[in-house]
């Protein structure tokens, strides 16, 4: 066959993305021979579609043209989206390859099943002899089948002559159970050869909409009439950036997508307001306000601060507000404002574009549509002098039998209290865990950086899940939220949800080589026994929610295995800084018992040898316990052991010491006079703990009966009143083990009972009513008082119980502290020239003479003075003895706070060392506070001030 001819070809849409040519001849004999290529095609749609503004740039707030242009008759969705948000996320842009991406591969390649040739590696039953397997008859002469089904020719392929099989079995009919697994082919067809990248954005149907777009400026459809064009007025949004407009439309004719268009967005001028983070009331600051002309030619400008009883504003003669501002040139408007009210300060600057060009050297005027206004409000916080004092009081009212239940509270601020700084609020909620469930990330109102305080940030939202699933209450929209928490940290919902940033992942910063866990990490040079339970414990459970590599469980609990006594309890490894504990967990009786009912919580079982020698060891010590707090963890312990005799025994001692008031149970280790009028709790966290584990043992038991209940509520009761006002209470353990204690109570007493009315009514005429019903359960709801001073009563009408909790926040100059630390600071200026930022060099001497030889684990808290922050490139420098062990870690809170924890403190003094920048000028500074405490008992505190020297 010889000679040679021409195709001409004609591409359309039909044809993308990828079409084949294919030759071939069939000759008289039968013979076929053939060959093909394969095209490139741009990817094209049927539908042309263009889009367009009438200019590349846009004035903020202008009114422009949106051009459109389609096949007649079509519909078209229009996108234009802020081109930063596709930076991150590149997957998300509309392409013509995506829109490919989407059709099965078979749209472009393929044939029908019924064409397969069958393979000459069939498999055959196992149990035929290979003697009797014949052959198979197919030809291994050359053909073109394989070039043929590569190509989309379906009806070709069922004329082609195909070479006989015989021999094989039809391994899609097969299914005798003799034969050995059979390996079946894809169903699918190949891709390979596809010009679909293989990183092509997958499309999914499960997943949620989005309905709020920040983002966005065009989201809408619009209709192209007859003539196949159509001009569209949009308003240029107030934001400048670039925009990327894509747009896609549909019609009869086919689908069509435009090629990405970009509109940049700009502004004659642009204003940008220096403030800082907060000032004090009384504080002057240089408010600066630097405006920016973005255009090619002069303008003159006028900018003005409003007036505002929030502050006051010195008068400048020399200052100017007109200013004439040529291309790309900047310039700065200054005032000095002084702060005259607590709260939030409005600060708005308006600037404007004049008609007038007398300053600017008689230029010809903007256009109309570029003389335009700019109004930029700000907003700063003023905070009052002194210090933040913060109490609250909480209640559980039950109305019974139609009755109500009601509930005194009586809010008193001192006389030495800051002037307008007392505040109060009253929440209530239908749930006992309402408040914490809506602070899970802040229940705790302490600095977080170490192995034990981040678990404060884990555990009790694993109590919380535990607690919502058991009362039926874990919504599958509720569950994905908090595991997503637990997961990745990030949420972005409504009020009702769970906080919980990546601590899972934190805490494995704090896990040593050999599986356990210490307070600061590696720095340590050995595990904690206590802290590797409670971390294994808190990491079992939560097992169920999210994912926990196995691994870091099993080595836990192989160190711990190691680390046991032959007498069958456990070594105190490590160093442990709560030392009000120390008598009883660094006993091997107390430390035994905690980490028994760490592994029973974690599903340790029974009859283990590790179980079993454990308990062995506490069983024979158990009548020699004299400490109240070893004979709480041994009652819990033994109740979840399933011990009842033991249970009850310890319990029957416990309730012997119990401090009982006006229907209230808790314990002490030491306890103190019931002759105290304060109505505002003041409890050390060893209190809360202790008796938080008396309630797990009582809740735990095998067996509970209805006076064990009745105990329960008079504990509840007085845990209750120990919460902050975010649910949590004074320190870690107190909050991690009072909240499983609660969260346990709440599940066992859960009603879906009736409506609830709550109404709060002061002698003075002030009154709030509160609607608590099923579908409010978990929501709290919060109002401000407005008698800060007076007396109250709460009134719960129904046939449920809420939670009710007043909140009352105050400053005051310096509160009396009980004198456990010394604190000594020194400050030197350095950097007072104008060209150099002034520099605020801070030496804190610091030491323990309290009655014990060390402290607990201490925090310091540096206040920053208003304008300062920490010098870049500064780090707190701690002067010590290199003999001692101490440990400084820093974590900020805020741009106005820093915090370090400490090992411990003796009767030595320790040297810290900061630098603070000024960064904005400030005039009549106030005095900043640092605030030393003992992180367990937190009552335990030495406040003094310092000041910018010179300022």
């Amino acid at each position: 066959l010889k000679g040679s001819f021409s195709i001409p070809l004609t591409f359309t849409a039909d044809f993308t993305p990828s079409p084949s040519l294919v030759v071939y001849t069939i000759f008289p004999s039968g013979g076929v021979t053939a060959d093909s290529i394969r095209f490139d095609v741009a990817l094209c749609f049927k539908n042309q579609v263009k889009v367009g503004f009438p200019a590349k740039e846009a004035h903020l707030g202008s009114t422009m043209q949106f051009q459109l242009q389609a096949a007649p008759g079509s519909l078209c969705a229009v996108q234009a989206v802020d081109g930063n948000m596709f930076l991150a996320r590149p997957e998300s842009e509309l392409t013509s390859e995506m829109i490919y991406g989407l059709f099965p591969a078979a749209y472009q390649h393929g044939y029908p099943a019924q064409v397969e040739e069958h393979s000459d590696h069939c498999v055959q039953p196992q149990s035929t002899s290979p003697l009797l397997r014949g052959k198979p008859q197919n030809s291994f002469q050359p053909d073109i089948f394989n070039l043929f089904r590569t190509l989309p020719m379906s009806r070709l392929l069922f004329a082609l002559p195909l070479a006989p099989v015989l021999g094989c079995l039809s391994l899609a009919r097969f299914t005798s159970p003799t034969l050995e697994p059979l390996y079946f082919l894809s169903g699918g067809p190949s891709t390979e050869g596809q010009r679909i990248p293989k990183d092509q954005p997958q499309f999914t149907t499960h997943g949620r909409l989005r309905h709020y777009f920040p983002e966005t400026w065009i989201w809408n459809m619009f209709s192209v009439g007859s003539n196949g064009s159509r001009n569209v007025p949009v308003a240029v949004p107030a934001a400048a950036t670039n925009w990327k407009v894509k747009t896609f439309c549909l019609t009869g004719r086919g689908f069509g997508l435009a090629p990405t268009m970009s509109l940049r967005t700009v502004q004659p001028f642009f204003v940008d307001v220096t403030l800082p983070y907060s000032i004090k009331r009384g504080e002057t600051f240089v408010l600066k306000a630097t405006v920016f002309n973005y255009l090619q030619q002069c303008i003159q400008i006028h900018v003005a601060l409003a007036k505002s009883s929030d502050f006051q504003v010195e008068l400048c003669r020399t200052c100017r507000d007109k200013e004439c501002l040529c291309a790309e040139e900047s310039k700065t408007f200054l005032w000095n404002v002084t702060a005259v009210q607590l709260g939030t300060m409005n600060i708005t600057v308006r600037t404007e574009v004049l008609d007038s060009t007398s300053r600017c050297g008689n230029r010809k005027p903007l256009p109309a549509t570029m003389r335009r206004r700019h109004v930029l409000v700000k907003h700063l916080l003023v905070q009052p002098e002194g210090v933040l004092v913060e109490k609250t009081y909480s209640s559980l009212l039950c109305p019974r039998g139609g009755n109500a239940a009601e509930e005194p509270v009586s809010l008193q601020v001192p006389d030495k209290v800051v002037k307008g700084s007392a505040r109060a609020s009253i929440s209530i909620s239908g749930d006992l865990m309402g408040v914490a469930l809506q602070n899970l990330d802040h229940l705790v109102q302490m600095p977080h950086g170490c192995g034990e305080q981040n678990m404060v940030l884990f555990t009790p939202i694993v109590y919380m899940l535990q607690y919502l699933e058991k009362t039926r209450q874990l919504t599958p929209e509720i569950k994905e939220r908090a595991t997503g928490f637990l997961r990745n940290g990030k949420y972005h919902g409504p009020t009702l949800l769970f906080c919980l940033p990546l601590w899972y992942q934190a805490q494995l910063l704090y896990r040593h080589r050999d599986g356990s866990y210490s307070v600061f990490g590696q720095q340590d040079g050995e595990g904690n026994t206590w802290l590797t339970a409670f971390v294994v414990k808190s990491f079992g459970q939560a097992r169920k929610y999210i994912y926990v590599d196995d691994k870091n469980i099993q080595d836990a609990l192989r160190w711990l295995e190691q680390n046991q006594l032959p007498s069958g309890c456990f070594a105190p490894k490590g160093s442990l800084f709560h030392s009000s504990l120390k008598s009883g967990v660094d006993d091997e009786i107390s430390l035994g018992a905690y980490v028994a009912a760490a592994l029973l919580e974690l599903g340790q079982p029974l009859k283990g040898k590790l179980m079993q020698t454990t308990l062995r060891c506490l069983q024979q010590a158990v009548h020699n316990i004299t400490n109240t707090y070893t004979e709480a963890v041994l009652a819990y312990a033994f109740a979840l052991a399933g011990d009842y005799e033991t249970t009850q025994e310890l319990l029957y001692k416990l309730e012997e010491q119990a401090i009982k008031s006006g229907g209230q149970i808790h314990w002490s280790p030491k306890p103190s006079s019931l002759d105290s009028t304060d109505v505002w709790p003041d409890t050390q966290s060893v209190d809360t703990e202790l008796t938080a584990y008396v309630l797990l043992a009582y809740l735990s038991k095998p067996r509970v009966h209805a006076g064990d209940m009745t105990t329960a509520a008079g504990i509840v009761a007085w845990l209750t009143q120990q919460q902050n006002a975010y649910g949590g209470f004074a320190s870690t353990q107190d909050t991690v083990v009072a909240l499983q204690a609660l969260a346990k109570y709440a599940a066992k007493t859960f009603s879906t009972s009736g409506p609830v009315l709550v109404r709060v009514k002061s002698q003075r005429g002030f009154e709030k009513a509160f609607e608590v019903t099923r579908q409010k359960r978990l929501l709290v709801q919060q109002a401000a008082l407005t008698e800060v001073s007076g007396q109250f009563l709460v009134e719960a009408h129904g046939s449920s119980c809420i939670f009710a909790q007043t909140v009352l926040r105050y400053h005051e100059p310096a509160p009396w502290a009980a004198v456990t630390f010394t604190l000594r600071v020194n400050t030197e200026l350095t950097n007072c020239s104008q060209a150099n930022a002034r520099v605020l060099t801070i030496r804190i001497l610091a030491s323990y003479i309290g009655s014990r030889v060390t402290s607990n684990m201490v925090i310091v808290e540096v206040s920053l003075l208003s304008g300062f922050i920490l010098a870049p490139g500064s780090r707190m420098l701690v002067r010590t003895l290199e003999s001692e062990k101490r440990y400084a870690m820093t974590s900020f809170s805020h741009s106005l706070l820093i915090s370090f924890h400490l090992h411990k403190l003796n009767d030595e003094s320790q040297t810290f060392i900061l630098q603070l920048e000024q960064v904005i000028p400030m005039k009549n500074l106030k005095p900043a506070i640092i605030k030393v405490y003992d992180y367990y008992q937190p009552g335990r505190l030495q406040i003094p001030s310092y000041a910018g020297v010179g300022s």
